[in-house]
């Protein structure tokens, strides 16, 4: 069986509530070629490499899908064509099957993460302390390394 990817990018201004209706709504689309939508979610919100219908950001929607109908998959792509809602769209043909995709969960705040980030920050706190100390800062020890190389190469040429 052929597997498929259509990434479509969608206006960026949409709220949830519409978003998630254009999902479904392609997802149904989709449906009736007879496919077997293997994963659909969105992929997030980026910067287009040109202007299209006057935005410079798209909300990304991948859906990975199993063949259907291929006579139906012309009327899809027709209808995708017609739909005010996405903005371009492509489909591909998948050399493998695609994994289904799990989202991660975010972990928990708890008090393990904060007593991390505590440590980091005295750490950093530490490091600019010591630097302190010596009187001097790093990228001033790096120019002084800098122009002595210099001397030496110049040394080297000349010999």
């Amino acid at each position: 069986m052929s597997f498929y990817e259509t990434l479509y990018i969608v206006d960026p201004n949409l709220e949830n509530k519409v978003l998630e209706k254009t999902i479904d709504e392609i997802g149904k689309e989709l449906e009736k070629t007879k496919a077997k939508i293997i994963n659909h979610r969105l992929w997030g919100k980026k910067k287009l490499a040109y202007q299209i219908d006057r935005q410079k950001y798209g909300s990304y929607i991948i859906i990975q899908f199993e063949g259907g109908d291929q006579g139906k998959m012309y009327d899809y792509d027709t209808w995708m064509r017609l739909n005010n809602t996405v903005l371009r769209h492509m489909t591909v043909l998948l050399d493998e099957k695609p994994e289904v995709y799990v989202e991660e969960k975010e972990p928990q705040k708890n008090e393990t993460s904060t007593d991390t980030n505590r440590d980091n920050e005295k750490i950093s706190k530490q490091g600019s302390e010591s630097s302190d100390k010596n009187g001097s800062s790093n990228s001033e020890n790096k120019e002084e390394k800098s122009g002595s190389d210099l001397k030496e190469s110049s040394k080297e040429v000349k010999d």
